[in-house]
């Protein structure tokens, strides 16, 4: 019985998650919009978007931590301009950690590209994945609000209307 009634909620939560690690879909904006339009819990919500998506980041960086080890990689990848952005990643890397991702490309390309250049000189999680973490998790909760506000708009002007 106890089992029954958990098995519609945990498979909301999965469709949510399956939303926000797919880049075709939208992320974090269609999947707090999905997250607020069925009624879920915004806190299991948030917390479930910013981990998986954290974690996408950090396997898109690994992929691009080994792909940077193939030989046909160093042909595309100029060693001058990699060096340049290494430095303005040491230079600036946790405020970009703040802003990556947050426009339209979306963090996990971004963290591929940033597994592609790095150099194992500094570390990387001070300087990008923990304030991708705090990004992911500010926006989350923006765009959680955000949804809120419409999607109750939108229902309160159709329920008016009716």
């Amino acid at each position: 019985m106890f089992r029954v009634a958990l098995k519609p909620i945990f498979y909301k939560y999965l469709i949510m998650v399956a939303i926000n690690v797919t880049p075709f879909i939208g992320g974090k904006y269609i999947s707090t919009a999905y997250a607020v339009y069925n009624k879920m819990n915004p806190y299991a919500s948030i917390a479930l978007i910013t981990v998986s998506e954290t974690l996408l980041c950090l396997v898109f960086f690994y992929i691009g931590l080994r792909l940077k080890s193939l030989k046909w990689i160093h042909k595309l990848i100029n060693p001058n301009k990699t060096r340049k952005a290494h430095n303005y990643i040491l230079k600036y890397g946790s405020v970009i950690g703040l802003f990556v991702g947050q426009m339209f490309i979306g963090a996990p390309p971004i963290s591929f590209a940033l597994g592609l250049i790095y150099e194992s000189d500094k570390n990387i999680f001070l300087y990008l994945f923990i304030p991708l973490f705090t990004s992911i998790f500010l926006y989350a909760v923006l765009n959680f609000y955000l949804n809120t506000v419409a999607i109750t708009s939108i229902e309160n002007i159709f329920h008016f209307a009716i």
